[in-house]
């Protein structure tokens, strides 16, 4: 779901200068670089949540919480991301003659396969239940 998120992200941002308002690029706005650090920041989150999941399972060492909190992330992730692209881009977003509305669509599985976005919370509430009773 990274990947995904991430391929969103990159397809669209550069349309965001090809597209002009106000006389000028709307990436060149900086409510809208303001929007891609934001988005920026989450996809780097959720990838090294994969990563730190990852870590711990090479090493032989307690990873489920971390895993679970991995998937959900990067699910929760790659829809806001596609969601934002479509909006950046405007009603041509969900055209498809441009790759957004394929990220779009295809971010809602993200957190219908491998467990719902459900079950990680619960798989992560019973960890860190565990935890501290």
């Amino acid at each position: 779901m990274v990947g995904l998120a991430q391929g969103a992200f990159e397809s669209t941002l550069p349309y965001m200068w090809e597209r002009k308002q106000f006389g000028q690029s709307i990436g060149d706005f900086q409510v809208m670089s303001h929007q891609f650090a934001d988005v920026a920041l989450e996809i780097e989150a959720a990838r090294l949540l994969v990563y730190n999941a990852a870590r711990l399972k090479e090493n032989g060492m307690p990873f489920v919480k971390e895993a679970a909190m991995a998937k959900l992330k990067a699910s929760l992730v790659a829809e806001q991301t596609a969601s934002k692209c479509i909006e950046w881009m405007g009603g041509i977003g969900f055209m498809r003659d441009y790759p957004a509305e394929k990220f779009f669509r295809d971010c809602k599985v993200g957190q219908i396969y491998e467990g719902t976005s459900n079950i990680q919370r619960e798989t992560i509430g019973k960890m860190i239940a565990a935890e501290y009773k």
